[in-house]
């Protein structure tokens, strides 16, 4: 994986925030959940990856996600809108989960993970992986999560977004 750093003004000094800044999408559909196989890990993950400059991490969920799998998404917030958005702000959609991974080098990664779902231009279109990162891109049930090549903390979240997911139901 690449090296990556954020880093800050502090007056006339650049320093590192000390994160790298990542995000993934779980888009379920019929009970099952759309994964990547990750050609750097060699493993079945979320279409995800890190922020680019000036975006949120709702934002490069959604831009990874069509990245990976050829998909347009929109990510779907996990809480309710509690204040309207106006001039002065714009609410952003809540993650359904967020950790700290340490396999990340030099810094941990901050890691947003969202609920997505298709944009209606997307709606009927077929998923094609994007072979520069992943190998393959394809669906799962829970039963097939059970012995699926992948983190643990990938299984337990899919498995949950399959149960959880807005459009799960």
């Amino acid at each position: 994986m690449p090296q990556r750093s954020f880093l800050i003004r502090d007056g006339d000094k650049l320093r590192d925030l000390g994160f790298v800044y990542a995000c993934s999408g779980y888009l379920v559909e019929g009970k099952k959940v759309l994964l990547v196989n990750h050609e750097g890990w060699d493993k079945w993950v979320p279409p995800g990856g890190h922020l680019e400059p000036g975006e949120t991490f709702s934002q490069a969920a959604e831009r990874e996600f069509e990245e990976e799998t050829g998909l347009k998404v929109q990510a779907i917030s996990s809480q309710p809108l509690v204040n309207p958005n106006d001039d002065r702000a714009v609410a952003d959609p809540v993650p359904f989960y967020t950790d700290v991974e340490h396999d990340f080098k030099p810094n941990p990664a901050i890691v947003q993970f969202f609920w997505v779902r298709r944009r209606e231009e997307s709606r009927d279109q077929l998923h094609s992986a994007q072979l520069k990162e992943v190998r393959d891109v394809d669906w799962f049930d829970a039963e097939q999560l059970k012995t699926l090549p992948t983190f643990e903390q990938v299984r337990r979240l899919a498995t949950y977004a399959i149960d959880h997911h807005p459009d799960a139901h």
